[in-house]
């Protein structure tokens, strides 16, 4: 029976079925369904969906859906599953709730949601950072008449009072990590959305803001400055969320946004903790923290975070420096009743670092990432081989969402061992692309590098960053300078520290990586090479 040119069914005695291992159905011609052991849906030429066992899912405590490659969003997170804010959380017997002088929020910036302002019902699941769905719409921003207005009227402005504060906005880009072009995304597919957040019904905020709803039982709508700073709506200069761009450019209500409060500061109190309340003392952005944590405190100290991405921080003194090299100006913290005011950064950035040894791992390149090292180690060199570590997007030196990953080089001497050290040296290379935007923008080279982050444990990836970038590279003793800032910033807003004093009993040194010239120059061969795979990966997608 072939009812169309692609079915084929044969009843009796021809009939084919598969019921396990691979049971195969073609029922259109483009439907291909293998419900076990390996579960492929095509409903369409274009979607696929692969539920077991491509499918990356983290049941807890965040479920991740990664149903497309651009879609990146937090489901788990916004279930009601318990009556109060999460589960509480038993303290050990010897800790009494009266002993907490404070519990600080540290978070991944600028995932974005909304939820009702009434009922705390939330609307959406997170869209990630990494969400690369409004990639086009980004792109259409940027290249738009409004924008190029925009920009234009910002330039003439600086050219007239020559504040750097029109310098920065007459560069303006939206990026697709910004929650802004997520917003715009958002409220153009649901205009009955839009409404809402105009009558005041709903709060739109990041993962720091959504916490603090949840932990003060709807008590406290709030950020803070170093997460407010890199959402792409708020003004660092006038130190406000900028009704220029977010009423006058994209029409949007400054009312749905979370009020702005310090750093290290009083965010109400959480009676997540059984006893009694306990005070809520800091709200930080992850890479604020880690700077904050590293001991960053003064002009000109750079530190690089190497976990998920790579985030290159420096701190700038108490004047925002307007950048036209693609780094962005952010708030690093500020400390309520400091009179000094917020103390800045700039930050150079690139998304795919920690998940990128992951996935190599997960190709079998390695047995697991803890070995990567041993495997690159086993081969003198990467035998020509350069990998483009692009999986969500290109920001720096070229911001290019488009970009695409990949190995170049390969050839049929490429082992495994060529292609996991490959993977470490992107790591390296990609540090050093951030790090050259900071000497071509600012004029200087850090002198000394503070490196912290779950990668910053790979000897080989430190070493190399030493080399190519011809400083001191520091390794502090707590790898977790996220935590380590969001505690610091938490007990001096608890009064139990000062800044000062944390200066002065915390520095505490690993290990230190001196640069060597001879590897120096091998490397700073492979750079350039692995600048020219890079330009290949392009405007791929």
């Amino acid at each position: 029976i072939h009812p169309t040119p692609y079915r084929c069914t044969h009843p009796t005695p021809y009939r084919n079925t598969h019921p396990t291992p691979y049971r195969n159905i073609h029922s259109t011609p483009y439907r291909n369904t293998h419900p076990t052991p390996y579960r492929r849906t095509h409903p369409t030429p274009y979607r696929r969906t692969h539920p077991t066992p491509y499918r990356r899912t983290h049941p807890t405590p965040y479920r991740r859906i990664h149903p497309t490659p651009y879609r990146n969003t937090h489901l788990t997170l916004y279930r009601r599953t318990h009556p109060t804010p999460y589960r509480r959380t038993h303290l050990p017997a010897e800790v009494a709730p009266s002993q907490i002088r404070g519990l600080g929020i540290t978070v991944m910036r600028n995932s974005v949601t909304a939820w009702e302002r009434d009922s705390g019902k939330p609307l959406m699941p997170i869209i990630s950072w990494q969400d690369r769905r409004a990639g086009k719409d980004c792109a259409i921003w940027n290249r738009s008449l409004r924008m190029r207005a925009f920009r234009a009227a910002c330039w003439a402005l600086y050219k007239l009072t020559g504040r750097a504060k029109f310098l920065a906005a007459s560069v303006l880009q939206f990026k697709i990590g910004m929650p802004v072009i997520q917003l715009v995304k958002l409220f153009a597919e649901n205009p009955a959305l839009l409404e809402r957040a105009r009558r005041g019904e709903i709060c739109v905020g990041c993962n720091e803001s959504w916490l603090l709803w949840r932990l003060t039982e709807g008590r406290t709508f709030a950020t803070d400055y170093s997460c407010a700073s890199t959402t792409g709506m708020y003004d660092p200069f006038g130190l406000e969320w900028s009704p220029i761009v977010v009423s006058a450019l994209l029409h949007m209500p400054l009312r749905m946004l979370p009020e702005v409060q310090p750093t290290a500061g009083q965010f109400g109190h959480t009676d997540l903790f059984p006893g009694g309340p306990v005070d809520i003392t800091s709200i930080s952005g992850d890479q604020s923290a880690a700077t904050f944590g590293e001991l960053c405190h003064q002009p000109d100290q750079v530190k690089v975070t190497l976990g998920t991405g790579t985030f290159l921080d420096w701190n700038t003194g108490k004047e925002p420096y307007a950048s036209m090299k693609g780094l962005y100006p952010v708030i690093g913290w500020v400390i309520d009743g400091d009179q000094s005011g917020p103390t800045y950064m700039i930050e150079g950035s690139h998304a795919d670092t920690g998940n990128t040894l992951d996935w190599g791992c997960a190709m079998g390149f390695y047995p697991s990432v803890s070995e990567a090292e041993s495997a690159a180690l086993t081969v003198a060199d990467s035998g020509g081989v350069f990998f483009v570590p692009c999986f969500t997007w290109s920001a720096v030196p070229v911001f290019d969402p488009a970009a695409c990953a990949g190995f170049l080089g390969v050839n049929l001497g490429t082992s495994r061992e060529h292609m996991a050290r490959a993977l470490l040296e992107a790591v390296i290379f990609q540090t050093k692309a951030i790090a050259e935007a900071f000497r071509l923008e600012t004029g200087k080279k850090p002198a000394v590098l503070r490196c912290n982050g779950g990668v910053s444990a790979s000897d080989f990836i430190m070493q190399g960053i030493a080399d190519l970038l011809d400083c001191d590279v520091v390794r502090g003793s707590n790898r977790e300078a996220t935590s380590l800032g969001c505690a610091f910033l938490t007990a001096i807003a608890a009064g139990l520290w000062s800044q000062a004093e944390i200066g002065q009993r915390f520095d505490s040194i690993e290990r230190r990586f001196q640069p060597r010239p001879e590897a120096a120059q091998r490397l700073a061969r492979d750079y350039e090479k692995w600048k020219v795979a890079v330009q290949r990966c392009y405007s791929w997608y």
